[in-house]
């Protein structure tokens, strides 16, 4: 009996010992801080607003990088911490259940979406920067994509508010003298419903197939 015990001890203390790790995080937080570190880090740069920055001479002389890049500068330390907070306020409630890969394709959809548009329709506009129209795309998509899903009360609702803001609310944020670009937002929310529109009947389609 005592070399039995004997015996299990040894073995315990020859076992290996167990690492205590951190849960995963969901797709919609690894999609949200990887976003949170781009903007901290492109707006932390010195020099990076005019490097990286949405600019119109530059991106007509070749530039085509500033078409993504521009969303991960911003202007000041409140300019991004207000689009900070609209990202986290969107991945929790209007991404609970989403893939990693939708997030990131709507988010590249988004973000072009809102760059080319700005290009081609608003030829005065000389520069653009912030997450604010590739948020906008994100409100819009996931809004979108998740009453065509589910009818809920909480995606029509979202889809309510984004178009008061982009109605009125836009508009007298700019009227205030505050640094926006409205046209930006409705660029984005345009781009983010387009996504949900194409990948709602693209998905469709693979499913009558």
């Amino acid at each position: 009996m005592a070399a039995a015990l004997r015996s299990q001890a040894r073995g315990q203390r020859c076992a290996p010992r167990r690492s205590a790790s951190w849960p995963a995080l969901p797709p919609r937080w690894q999609a949200a801080l990887l976003l949170a570190l781009l903007s901290v880090a492109g707006t932390a740069l010195p020099g990076a607003l005019a490097a990286f920055g949405w600019q119109r001479a530059a991106i007509d002389g070749g530039d085509v990088f500033r078409l993504l890049s521009a969303h991960a500068v911003h202007l000041n330390l409140r300019h991004l911490l207000f689009n900070l907070l609209g990202l986290a306020l969107l991945a929790e409630l209007l991404m609970e259940r989403w893939r990693g890969t939708d997030i990131m394709s709507l988010c590249l959809a988004s973000a072009l979406g809102t760059s080319l548009l700005l290009w081609r329709f608003e030829p005065g506009l000389q520069w653009y920067a912030g997450l604010s129209g590739l948020l906008h795309g994100l409100w819009g998509g996931a809004a979108l994509a998740g009453w065509l899903e589910t009818r809920s009360r909480l995606h029509a609702g979202a889809l309510a508010a984004l178009a008061i803001k982009l109605v009125w609310l836009n508009p007298a944020a700019a009227g205030a003298g505050l640094p926006v670009v409205p046209v930006a937002h409705l660029y984005g929310a345009a781009s983010g419903v387009a996504w949900a529109g194409l990948i709602r009947a693209w998905r469709r389609l693979r499913h009558l197939d």
